[in-house]
């Protein structure tokens, strides 16, 4: 692959990756296991190189939304245990027990499929999924304990699964205005693990994101689902040395005069407030940005925070580099992450329209080059996306 031919292209710094791992893995401590989650392509990162770094990082044990992402690891040779955070189809049960892939139980049908669907092939590895308030996967927990527990029990009793477990997902509300609801959510599963054992259920529990086990270490467990922290795009691990490990990077068109008044960009909604002189740059909503987003939209040019200006075009967009006469023709522009001279956090970008880091990452499209700087030995080090 040569990145003169591109528009654009995504870095990966698996120093970086490395660096926040050992970062994550001193938050942890001996009596947390961390999960490395390398769901949808990790976030459009690449699971298997991510998932490979993170193996070689330490981490015991990864997880995929479902079994084609885990199969991909293993045709891959990752061989650390992977848990699924989706249901699987009893047809799965015969490859998840051979290939060592841990299921999740979401209600008591579930749980008898797939122990029929295990009784032939030997015993699955299963954690049992509660739901506490998202009202999405899993049994519910609010206000239906004891059928809750009921269900639960019989699970537990089936002899081809072996429950290795507890599991939930908090609503994970960013506003610190409604931390009260996260905190109902965290108690109501504590309060749920201490209801199991007193029949002597006693299963390792998860259900903390990044950024729920910084904010509550109070109700750490047994294992937590940290991704966002390994690449340091969750607010509150930076203080701690973590640092974004992606970098969004495109190039200079080419560079032209606009008079004031001219309009610039589809629809005519950006009139130039002065004589400019603006940069056309290889990227657009075709490659994952958010089309609407150019007001207080910024990228980086030879070191200085440029604006974008105009609507975004399919596969261009267009900065005002008036106050940086220097740039020239085929220069690199960062688009979020970070650079020399600064750069544009993600973080920064996904506030400009209310969305999250892990979704601006996510959004990438396949097509955009992934390079992934300081790899290890043997490894390859530029991957078109899809085959990381």
């Amino acid at each position: 692959m040569r990145l003169e031919e591109e528009r654009c292209w995504l870095e990966i710094d698996l120093e970086k990756l490395r660096r926040n791992a050992a970062i994550v893995e001193g938050l942890a401590g001996p009596g947390c296991t961390p999960i490395g989650v390398v769901k949808t392509n990790c976030y459009g990162l690449g699971a298997v190189e991510i998932a490979r770094e993170l193996a070689a990082c330490g981490c015991r044990i990864l997880s995929t939304a479902d079994m084609a992402e885990a199969l991909a690891l293993r045709r891959a040779g990752i061989r650390e245990p992977i848990l699924l955070l989706g249901p699987a189809a009893p047809e799965s049960v015969e490859a998840a027990i051979r290939e060592n892939i841990i299921l999740p139980v979401v209600d008591l049908e579930h749980a008898l499929l797939l122990e029929r669907a295990a009784a032939p092939c030997g015993r699955l590895r299963t954690h049992i999924k509660v739901d506490v308030g998202m009202n999405r996967l899993g049994i519910p927990v609010n206000g239906r304990e004891e059928e809750a527990r009921e269900d639960i029990r019989r699970v537990t009793a089936l002899p081809h699964l072996t429950n290795e477990g507890l599991m939930t997902h908090i609503s994970g509300m960013q506003d610190p205005a409604l931390d009260h609801l996260n905190v109902e959510q965290l108690e109501r599963f504590s309060a749920f693990g201490d209801f199991l054992a007193e029949i002597g259920i006693c299963l390792p529990m998860h259900c903390e994101s990044s950024m729920l086990f910084l904010s509550h270490p109070e109700y750490h467990q047994q294992f937590a689902r940290l991704t966002s922290a390994y690449l340091g795009i969750e607010k509150g691990y930076e203080p701690l040395g973590a640092r974004c490990v992606a970098r969004l990077c495109t190039r200079v068109l080419q560079i032209k005069q606009v008079k004031k008044g001219d309009c610039i960009g589809y629809w005519m909604t950006y009139a130039a407030p002065r004589d400019m002189t603006v940069a056309v740059l290889g990227v657009g909503y075709g490659d994952g940005l958010v089309r609407g987003l150019t007001r207080g939209a910024h990228m980086l040019i030879r070191g200085r925070r440029v604006e974008v200006v105009g609507k975004l075009s399919m596969s261009f967009s267009v900065a005002d580099i008036t106050d940086v006469p220097d740039v020239r023709l085929g220069d690199e522009v960062t688009v979020f992450g970070e650079a020399d001279g600064g750069g544009v956090s993600i973080r920064e970008y996904a506030e400009l329209y209310g969305g999250h880091p892990c979704e601006v990452i996510a959004m990438l499209k396949e097509h955009i080059p992934r390079v992934y700087l300081h790899p290890r030995p043997g490894a390859a080090s530029k991957l078109p996306a899809g085959l990381g």
